[in-house]
Order: structure tokens, then sequence, then C-alpha cells
């Protein structure tokens, strides 16, 4: 597990900071890293948990 899992939530990153992250990666094309598919699924999750539809 890394320090993102096991971070508390006043310890995680904000959204800008972990989309400034991913845009950074993406503009370098480092997009097939760890690091890259790390960010890219912390970012998918925060997205699905705030935009999810309820039935």
């Amino acid at each position: 597990m890394n320090a993102l899992e096991h971070a508390r939530p006043t310890d995680c990153p904000s959204d800008a900071s972990l989309l400034e992250g991913l845009y950074q990666l993406v503009v370098n094309g480092h997009t097939d890293g760890w690091e890259f598919e790390q960010l890219d699924t912390v970012v998918y999750e925060r997205l699905k948990d705030t935009y999810a539809v309820t039935n």
C-alpha cells in the first residue's frame, strides 16, 4: 500500500493538486508508469463519488 491509501482525509491531496499532477504526467508523456495509473485511479474514484447517479 502507498501513502495515498493510508492517508487520513485531512492528509489527502486536494482535487486540484491531483488533477495538476495528472495533467503534468500527460503533458510530459509519462502515461505508462505506476504514478499515472495511481493518480488516474484516485481522480476517477473521486469523480465517481462526487457525481454518482443515485436511484
